[in-house]
């Protein structure tokens, strides 16, 4: 008897001919279903239908490309130095695919050492733009969706480490699976929902619940060569003498990491600049030979010096635009500003700001920090470019764009004062006069009322962050804690927070108006500079961290209650000594109000100026 193939269904009995058989054999085979044919069958058979036949052989193929893919570690592909790819990924779990993303692209690439019949291997890629501080690796579960992986990896700028937050709703462990150095290999982290985790270039596997999901392997950043190329300086013409004079005292405490500190926001690049770049650095008087020197560490704006050049190239070694460092503005553990020629905004003059994520000197070097910081500052960088970008005034500084990769900015360069270093030595008051304030307000005014239209609070007015000549007048600066409306703000300055924090924790744009009103107090007179306070050899020393007002610890909490509230007493009493018959007081005195219900608004203050001036 005829041995057959066989099926449960109910078809009528068919007798297949040999040629039935070996491709039957073969399809079973390559579906890794083995059956034996030696037993003689009479059981009634069912044939498969061509759309079954098909979607098993494409399964059968995809098992075996998986298969052979996966015998080459991730370490051993090799990937273009120019592309600016810092992940490369493998999905291990034939139901659980990696979420599409426009960062996210397939790549063919070789091995190392080329194997037998496997020439390239298809793997998944993310590029880091010039808009991206970050990927998200998601994962859906298809069968119980609160066990997706979803984990963030941002960039650090400084470093070749990138930092995993662990999104998910469970817990995953990774895993270093690189053969490379020797001494990580297995070692194993858990991480819970929230966490961060540094961590450095090599290979990494997620595991869930037991299974292996993903291999991801994280790239070292595209490297950064210091070339000798010309022998003719670059053009450095040199800042203004308004520049000089300010120097690091426009800069003044600001309340971003619990210290009062000196710092700037960053700056950055061409807004449609898209492409791959490598930084080369290129000495003012450096050789026309073209010769490479060693390799350049940690951040390259930050290394630059005046009068070096910074070539950023495209893939393929094409250079895009230069940089050219003329001065330097400020310079702390939170951000770097200098002026510089950029070629790609028509050769015009900017100023840069860089935030830097290294941790300050003296600051315990733990992970936790770190990872904090790394964090903390492309979230700042990412808020200050997507709500600048959205501006356009006349007292708003202008931002030409940024540049994700290296957390920097392009701004006009408008190189005049801040109010902070407008003032008289020894008094620490303004130096200008009741005229200056008047228009000081006005400006200000008007630049915040047409933020406040965007819904957008800046949550950052101090003098610092405050331009002014008699000439240009006052240009807003500065948006690195600025948010949309209803959004949480973390960082501010304390002398100008307002009263309604303490109990509520609340901000928004009254906040906002309590904070040029005391602004207006220094630029009047009332007030000496209030930063000046956090100098613990001052006399009437008086500083707390923001943060702490709302601390679970009861002793930090307590003293930054009552620090706080010993400055707002100060305030309220020179409020009360205001005079209200005053145009300019009047609306001081109204900006001050303990209730932000009651408080003046920007639009009653823009109003009021406008109606006065035309009475």
């Amino acid at each position: 008897m005829t041995p057959t193939l066989h099926s449960t269904g109910n078809a009528a009995y068919r007798r297949p001919n040999l040629v039935s058989i070996t491709f039957l054999t073969t399809l079973c085979l390559a579906m890794g279903d083995v059956r034996e044919y030696s037993e003689v069958s009479e059981d009634r058979t069912e044939p498969f239908s061509q759309t079954e036949i098909q979607a098993r052989l494409q399964r059968s193929r995809m098992e075996e490309f998986n298969a052979i893919n996966s015998s080459v570690p991730l370490d051993k592909l090799v990937v273009p130095p120019d592309d600016d790819i810092r992940i490369l990924m493998r999905p291990l779990a034939r139901d659980r695919r990696v979420r599409e993303d426009r960062d996210l692209m397939p790549i063919a690439l070789r091995p190392e050492v080329p194997e037998e019949e496997v020439t390239t291997q298809e793997v998944l890629a993310v590029r880091q733009t010039a808009h991206s501080v970050s990927y998200t690796i998601n994962i859906p579960d298809p069968q119980i969706p609160d066990r997706r992986v979803v984990c963030i990896v941002f960039y650090d700028p400084a470093s070749d480490n990138q930092i995993l937050v662990n999104r998910s709703h469970v817990p995953f462990t990774i895993s270093r699976i690189s053969h490379e150095p020797e001494e990580s290999r297995g070692v194993q982290f858990t991480i819970n929902p929230d966490f961060r985790k540094p961590l450095a270039p090599g290979t990494w596997r997620i595991n869930m619940d037991g299974t292996d999901l993903l291999d991801f392997r994280l790239l070292e950043r595209p490297p950064m060569r210091q070339r000798l190329l010309s022998s003719s300086p670059p053009n450095t013409s040199g800042p203004s003498d308004v520049v000089n004079s300010t120097g690091k005292r426009s800069f003044i405490a600001s309340d971003d990491d619990g210290n009062p500190e000196k710092r700037q926001r960053p700056s950055g690049i061409d807004a449609d600049k898209k492409e791959d770049s490598v930084i080369v650095f290129i000495p003012p008087n450096a050789a026309p030979n073209g010769k490479e020197l060693v390799a350049a560490t940690g951040h390259p704006f930050l290394d630059l010096q005046p009068n070096e050049t910074l070539e950023i190239t495209k893939g393929g070694g094409v250079v895009g635009c230069t940089l050219t460092m003329q001065d330097r503005i400020a310079s702390s553990t939170l951000s770097s500003v200098f002026t510089a020629q950029n070629s790609a905004i028509r050769g015009r003059s900017v100023v840069v700001k860089v935030v830097n994520t290294t941790l300050a000197p003296g600051q315990k070097a733990n992970e936790g920090a770190l990872a904090s910081k790394v964090i903390s500052q492309a979230q700042t960088w990412l808020r200050e470019v997507e709500n600048h970008a959205k501006l356009e005034h006349k007292n708003i500084v202008h931002l030409y764009g940024g540049d994700a990769r290296f957390l920097s900015l392009y701004m006009e360069p408008v190189l005049i004062p801040n109010l902070a270093a407008l003032r008289t030595s020894g008094t620490d008051l303004f130096s200008g006069d009741r005229s200056d304030a008047l228009r000081i307000l006005e400006d200000t005014t008007d630049a915040l009322e047409y933020l406040h239209r965007l819904r957008l609070e800046h949550n950052d007015i101090r003098p610092a962050n405050i331009l002014f000549s008699r000439e240009r007048g006052a240009v807003l600066c500065d948006l690195g804690h600025s948010t949309e409306n209803g959004q949480r703000s973390p960082g501010g300055t304390p002398w100008y927070m307002p009263p309604e924090y303490i109990g509520l924790r609340q901000r928004g744009p009254p906040s906002d108006v309590w904070a040029l009103g005391v602004v207006m107090l220094y630029v009047m007179g009332k007030l000496s500079l209030p930063e000046s306070r956090s100098n613990r050899k001052h006399p009437r020393y008086l500083f707390w961290t923001i943060a702490h007002v709302h601390e679970k610890s009861p002793q930090l909490q307590a003293t930054a209650i009552q620090r706080m509230r010993t400055w707002l007493n100060e305030v309220t009493a020179v409020r009360n000594g205001l005079d209200v018959r005053d145009k300019l007081e009047r609306l001081v005195h109204g900006m001050l109000g303990p209730n932000p219900k009651e408080r003046l608004t920007m639009k009653d203050i823009v109003s009021e100026l406008f109606a006065e001036q035309e009475g």
